[in-house]
């Protein structure tokens, strides 16, 4: 499949065509579908394959190298055979919808309650026949995303060939700012995962606007795709013989199904069992009662009349509540679909009583901005089935269960006010942990409520010191307190599980044969030979930039919440800046600031390690708090699109370096995983030394190049 010398030729004669030309526009219409297809998949494959949802980062890793491969591997493909290949994405599309489909595919390592790699602890409510599923389907949907976005990228990069380096950069990224905002539009409005599908479709027909005769061809396999993904959203995942009323939303966050009964219902998350509603016949003899049941015996204490409940879900805790005369609940509840299940449906109407204020937003957040003091803070089932961001390994609770989080419930709380938790824990490591924060954080003394089997209700009220003893015996707990810089709640001690160590062995020794054999390509094969010191460098910097992004994310998340909406608006954010960098690196006309903007690059990097974000926390005045938080966020990623716009400005080949950065930020996702042992904050350290090598391998290369020169016979002799 390889493209004659005379085809590449070809398609490179068009170099420097105007931005606002047909080119112009196809490369911009390629870097929205792309974008917007990965955000398409890794909410739709979370969807599908069970537990899935625990892993986005593995598509977005599956993403990255089929970037990577298509970038690097394009000058094998001539202009005729890149439009065959790129016609053959929405085939490959249409197989993995209908592998997910017919096969269904789960996460591999998961019981039909929890999953436990090596000390890191998942919950699950799936049917117990998943645990004997093979690791192979999961394999082919991750290959299947690999060759799909291969085969869009090869694309791209002829695209990338018309154009300055610059210029194919700002519009293959302005073209993503579209696909994200497009899909943050489709997420507020809940719009099912089909018309996902449907609008990708559109977008993908728009980019072949350079051989409209052939355009017709996706339209095969799109219409199944679409097909399929409506009849997936028609019946129960769990259990496609369910004939009851169901009732499916594709919430900002997940597939939510809602199984409905006479009264009543059972809600499921991305397939897997997450909360039932109970009926008033239900209350008495509920956990939720318990609660109330066990203040009432506490008599030198008020019963709770001011109520936060972090979690509300569809609202069995705040019924509850009401029903046993408390005068105000404030209910938080992050995930919007879920709370209008509960508002709907729920037979005690909790969220239309006037005692009642509920709040769609992050508990954290909440807890950070509010007010109020309460008698009693709940925090209810919120062990979320997804990940914060698809680049980190954070769930959205974990910035509930952090230190800081209890002893900031804990000011909130009045005098002899509870703080309250439940859960079955599966481990019992896990409910140590917890205790042993609730302690640190309060230094009031954690009690068992309830205990039945591994469901337990622990509280810490105002009041109850811990005494020397119990001090003694929570400190000795061989598991350690999640904190704002290491928040891994359900990872026992700070290391990285030995299943995933070899598994980031596997993953970094495949890339690595990936990049050697690319630079044997580049040599032996005809391809941009280029530098391997200059290819090594983008690799480097994308491994940075990953870490540097995730990094951003995660602590603007701890900020302001880790709603879709602000890790949204930071990934825009971090497009718009990237747009910026590019606008400024064209007003340079030499790299004589370059040493400066790599000095200012490592310094704005290291901020966060002499003033944390965390401390920010600590402004009462939001706007300023999102002033400062920018200021220390933005500036480093600022700076390291700067530097990267600058480089990519010079090359002669800036599709094929752009496949070697796609693969360094696949290393750097991998490495992501450092923070399980390191927090997030020494992140900073890692990504301050990656740049330090790129800074070094540019000078080194600057050195030897008019050594080389010199060397090489004079042609024009």
């Amino acid at each position: 499949m390889r493209g004659t010398q005379d085809d590449n030729i070809a398609m490179t004669d068009t170099s420097h065509a105007p931005a606002w030309s047909r080119t112009g526009l196809q490369l911009f219409l390629l870097g929205f579908a792309t974008l917007f297809l990965e955000l398409v998949l890794i909410r739709y494959l979370s969807g599908h394959i069970w537990n899935l949802g625990y892993f986005p980062n593995l598509v977005l890793i599956s993403v990255f190298v089929g970037m990577g491969i298509g970038f690097t591997f394009h000058h094998h493909l001539s202009a005729k055979r890149s439009t065959t290949v790129y016609h053959l994405a929405f085939f490959l599309l249409l197989a993995l919808v209908a592998f997910v489909y017919f096969k269904h595919p789960s996460m591999p390592g998961f019981s039909s309650r929890s999953a436990l790699f090596g000390d890191d602890l998942y919950f699950t409510a799936v049917p117990k026949a998943l645990a004997q599923q093979s690791y192979l389907p999961f394999v082919v949907s991750m290959l299947s995303v690999t060759l799909i976005f291969a085969s869009i990228a090869q694309r791209t990069a002829k695209s990338f060939q018309a154009f300055s380096p610059l210029t194919a950069y700002t519009l293959d990224i302005s073209g993503s700012c579209l696909g994200i905002v497009l899909f943050m539009l489709m997420s507020w409005l809940q719009v099912p995962a089909w018309v996902w599908f449907l609008l990708f479709l559109a977008v993908f027909l728009l980019s072949l606007c350079d051989c409209w005769k052939t355009a017709w061809i996706p339209l095969i396999p799109a219409l199944g795709v679409v097909l399929l993904a409506r009849s997936q959203d028609a019946h129960l995942l769990r259990d496609k013989t369910y004939a009851g009323s169901l009732e499916v939303v594709w919430s900002p966050y997940q597939k939510l199904e809602f199984a409905r009964k006479s009264e009543g219902g059972s809600v499921y998350a991305n397939g897997v069992h997450h909360q039932d509603i109970i009926t008033p016949k239900e209350v008495p003899a509920s956990f939720y009662q318990w609660i109330y049941d066990a203040r009432a015996t506490r008599k030198e204490l008020q019963p709770y009349r001011e109520v936060l409940i972090l979690g509300a879900g569809s609202g069995n805790d705040v019924g509850v509540a009401l029903g046993n005369g408390v005068t105000h609940v404030d209910a938080v509840e992050i995930d919007p679909a879920i709370a209008d299940i509960g508002r709907r449906h729920h037979p005690l109407r909790p969220y239309a009583d006037p005692r009642v204020t509920l709040t769609i937003t992050d508990g954290r957040a909440f807890m950070t901005s509010t007010r109020r003091t309460y008698d009693l803070i709940i925090f209810a089932l919120t062990d979320s089935l997804v990940k914060a961001s698809s680049m980190s390994q954070l769930r959205l609770e974990n910035y509930l269960f952090t230190k800081e989080s209890f002893a900031r419930a804990f000011e909130l709380l009045n005098e002899g006010g509870s703080i309250l938790l439940y859960n079955s824990y599966r481990e019992p490591w896990l409910l140590e942990k917890l205790q042993k924060t609730l302690a640190a954080a309060t230094d009031m003394q954690p009690r068992i409520l309830a205990h039945h089997g591994d469901f337990v209700i622990v509280s810490a009220t105002k009041g109850d010191p811990l005494t020397p003893e119990l001090r003694q015996r929570m400190a000795a707990l061989q598991v350690e307190m999640p904190t704002d810089d290491w928040p891994f709640l359900y990872l026992r001690n700070r290391a990285i599980p030995g299943v995933y160590k070899g598994a980031i062995a596997g993953l970094s020794v495949l890339l690595g044969a990936l990049l050697a054999l690319l630079q044997w390509n580049s040599r032996k094969r005809g391809g941009y030979k280029g530098d391997a010191a200059i290819k090594v460098a983008f690799a480097l910097m994308g491994v940075a930039f990953l870490l540097l992004e995730t990094k951003s994310i995660i602590q603007f998340s701890l900020l302001f919440g880790t709603t879709w909406v602000n890790n949204s608006l930071v990934f825009l954010g971090v497009l718009v800046l990237v747009l910026l960098a590019n606008w400024t690196a064209k007003l340079f006309k030499s790299k004589t600031y370059l040493s400066l903007i790599f000095l200012l690059l490592i310094l704005s990097s290291l901020a966060t390690l002499i003033f944390p974000l965390r401390n920010l926390l600590g402004l009462g005045n939001p706007a300023l708090r999102f002033v400062f938080a920018s200021l220390l966020t933005f500036s480093p990623l600022y700076f390291a699109n700067l530097v990267f716009s600058l480089i990519f400005s010079d090359q002669k080949a800036p599709e094929h370096v752009f496949g070697w950065n796609l693969i360094g930020a696949t290393l750097g996702g991998i490495l992501e995983y450092g923070s399980m042992v390191l927090g997030y904050n020494d992140l900073a350290i890692v990504v301050a030394l990656c740049y330090s090598a790129v800074f070094l391998l540019l000078m080194w290369n600057a050195r030897r190049a008019p050594a080389a020169a010199a060397a090489r016979p004079n042609l024009d002799s």
